[in-house]
């Protein structure tokens, strides 16, 4: 009788062991899928490949302060690339001020050696956050323009409203990221 129990009792086990590594593998196996976006250590952009449009890349937000008016812009860039450079670049930027921006009429991007600017600058959204406003806009300018940017990370950004220009400029933190966007994604054009 003993060794019945003995037996049924590793039985038992065995089944347990067995079960909690089915369950394992069962809900591990069923998780929610993310578009495939390549990290391989690139922790400032993703890649997205689109097929025959090549890659979607994504800078994620980069940013930039005005100290006196105690803003902040945040910048994103979005565009595609397949062996030449002959697209776009989407660039949408935030801005984390006490003042709503109803209307941008300008943006302006420049660094030592190259300067870029566009006055087609639309919109997205302004909405009220506890430090007072957020502004949201998008603007477009030519993927060349925006590669020959990354070539040196002392950046400026100018926003031209109605009233004013402001500028902002990038934290030490901001200056390494984009050095290291340069050597890790434009490097590759």
């Amino acid at each position: 009788m003993k060794i019945l129990s003995i037996h049924h009792k590793s039985n038992f086990c065995y089944k347990l062991v067995l079960f909690a590594l089915l369950f394992l593998t069962i809900t591990t196996s069923c998780k929610s899928v993310k578009p495939a976006a390549s990290k391989s250590g690139k922790k400032y952009f993703e890649t997205y490949y689109v097929g025959d449009e090549g890659t979607q890349y994504f800078v994620k937000p980069i940013l930039f302060k005005n100290k006196k008016l105690d803003e902040d812009l945040r910048l994103d860039i979005t565009f595609r690339y397949k062996d030449v450079v002959k697209d776009s670049a989407f660039v949408n930027f935030s801005i984390n001020s006490s003042t709503m921006y109803k209307t941008i009429e300008r943006l302006e991007l420049s660094n030592k050696s190259t300067a870029i600017e566009s006055s087609k600058v639309s919109q997205l959204f302004n909405e009220k956050d506890k430090k007072g406003f957020v502004s949201r806009y998008s603007t477009k300018f030519s993927l060349n323009e925006i590669k020959d940017l990354f070539d040196h990370n002392a950046w400026q950004v100018i926003v031209h409203d109605q009233r004013k220009s402001i500028k902002y400029q990038p934290i030490k933190k901001t200056k390494k990221i984009i050095k290291a966007i340069k050597n890790e994604l434009f490097v590759l054009m």
